[in-house]
């Protein structure tokens, strides 16, 4: 099969498509992946063809810190971005999808169903995290309105007013999908961002069922497989290094904000350094463009970036943004969580993992040094946490959940 993997967003929406397309491609399919044009080289190099697609959402601070506001960055995300670009989204992927023979989509490319049906192929979506469901069965943390979850134990009335409400308000944002799809002469569409950006061939659900269980109100055809892990190289003299320094002494906590976030940091490492030293742990720091710390003690060190699955193992506590990459990792790890989340799914994933009892919750306005260092020891001296985080690493099989779901993407495909 001839297969075209889209992604719109940073690495954490990127990399899960190319573990699957890996995995396609070692059936011997041959995968196409189409992403914002700064991936390309990168995509490159990994050995796949590469097309780009717009809106080219540059992960710029100044950008990140615009969309990533926790009440307003879905908005702006929606009516600043990806619906002004509908038209040239269309053309970039449908340019892409010219010999496929399936379209594979993550969020925010609600032009699938138009260039599927151009091209006569089937297409799948891929739900990276459960808020991508918007279920008033297992209601999901919103980031504008995190208050509102507080009302799941009234049942699912208030969830579906509040679905009903939204789906109204979003409706007006798709106004530029809603008039090509006109042009293009296809019929009317529900709203793209709660019901049509879901493949009526199939959606995959791609996290395990104890992260969160299906819901007779998800999509019909829904195959719940589980995390899709994107193994990176890791080689040279800075994998060595900080293969030294993990091996050196105690397990360390490592602090994270993902490959976005991380450019809005701020003060966050300088508090992380400081709170590590409060409670006498070793740390290592990934940074991505940021300076280090003034004067950082030789239990602590800091890098721009390191491939998740070199250090998470090892690490005691892992402090992070409630990526669903990152939570994928540290349940993989068997590993504690504290978690400050900014927007879009992180509040939800963080929620889950609360719920999970493998991690703890902060707000970023509550985060100081004495705040961060009394969560720090709360969860290291939990034994309980972290027998529950490697007992739920034992439940996650990720070469068998992604045979599955590439099982489920080629039974889509021509039959031979």
């Amino acid at each position: 099969m001839h297969m075209t993997f889209a992604s719109l967003g940073t690495l954490g929406d990127l990399h899960p498509l190319l573990a699957l397309a890996q995995a396609a491609q070692g059936r011997g399919h041959k995968v196409v992946i189409a992403a914002s044009k700064g991936f390309e080289d990168y995509v490159r190099s990994l050995g796949f063809d590469f097309y780009p697609i717009r809106p080219d959402l540059d992960p710029a601070s100044d950008q990140v810190r615009h969309l990533s506001d926790a009440a307003h960055g879905p908005e702006r995300l929606f009516c600043e971005e990806i619906f002004p670009s509908v038209r040239e989204t269309y053309q970039d992927l449908l340019s892409a999808c010219e010999n496929a023979d399936l379209l594979l989509v993550g969020e925010l490319l609600y032009v699938a169903p138009l260039v599927a049906a151009k091209r006569g192929i089937p297409w799948a979506n891929a739900a990276l995290s459960p808020s991508s469901f918007l279920s008033a069965l297992d209601p999901c943390v919103l980031a504008p309105l995190p208050q509102l979850h507080r009302l799941r134990c009234f049942g699912t009335i208030p969830h579906r007013l509040v679905l009903g409400m939204g789906s109204l308000v979003t409706s007006q944002w798709a106004k530029p999908l809603f008039a090509l799809r006109k042009e293009l002469g296809f019929p009317p569409a529900p709203n793209p961002i709660y019901y049509g950006k879901h493949s009526p061939h199939l959606t995959l659900a791609l996290f395990p069922d104890f992260f969160a269980p299906p819901q007779r109100d998800w999509p019909r055809r829904v195959v719940q497989t589980g995390f899709p892990f994107f193994e990176q190289r890791s080689e040279g003299p800075k994998a060595a290094a900080l293969s030294n320094f993990v091996s050196s002494g105690t397990p360390p906590l490592i602090f994270t904000l993902g490959s976005s976030i991380v450019q809005i940091a701020g003060r966050f490492y300088d508090v992380a350094a400081a709170a590590a030293d409060a409670v006498g742990r070793r740390a290592i720091l990934l940074l991505g463009k940021n300076p280090a710390p003034l004067k950082l003690p030789p239990s602590v060190l800091g890098i721009d970036y390191a491939p998740l699955e070199s250090i998470f193992p090892a690490a005691s506590v892992v402090i992070h943004h409630g990526g669903i990459g990152s939570c994928a990792m540290a349940l993989r790890s068997g590993v504690p969580s504290l978690v400050i989340p900014f927007t879009f799914d992180q509040p939800d994933n963080a929620e889950r993992l609360r719920r999970l009892s493998v991690g703890l919750t902060m707000t970023r306005k509550s985060v100081t040094v004495e705040s961060l260092a009394s969560c720090l020891r709360q969860i290291l001296d939990d034994e309980t946490m972290a027998a529950r985080a490697r007992e739920l690493a034992r439940r996650i099989d990720p070469g068998s959940e992604l045979s599955r779901t590439i099982d489920a993407l080629e039974a889509l495909g021509p039959r031979p």
